[in-house]
């Protein structure tokens, strides 16, 4: 099984976003359209760093384990895998009426 630091894959999205809003690759058009289709690849709900994406817009507005089991199309205990990769990377997650969110 692959290990994927919740972290790592923020700072690459966020480093690969920056590049192509601000001209990073220059005229190097393969390189930015490699850029661009890993920034799909890693956002689709077919990779771990997009399934954590999802989730971490459904804990900004609070979800039940159930509601992103089904967004996701994960097990249960993916899902509270995934929730321990983010409190690892900092982030504080509580849980309030049968609903997690970010602290």
């Amino acid at each position: 099984m692959q290990s994927t630091s919740f972290l790592e894959t923020q700072t690459v999205l966020t480093a690969l976003d920056f590049a192509l809003e601000n001209g990073g690759f220059g005229s190097n058009t393969s390189q930015k359209r490699t850029a661009q289709r890993l920034l799909k690849k890693m956002r689709s709900n077919s990779s771990v760093s997009g399934r954590h994406q999802q989730i971490m817009q459904m804990l900004k507005k609070g979800a039940s384990i159930d509601q992103m089991i089904k967004a996701t199309n994960s097990s249960r205990r993916t899902i509270f895998r995934y929730l321990n990769h983010f409190e690892e990377a900092g982030l504080n997650i509580e849980l309030l009426d049968g609903k997690y969110r970010l602290k």
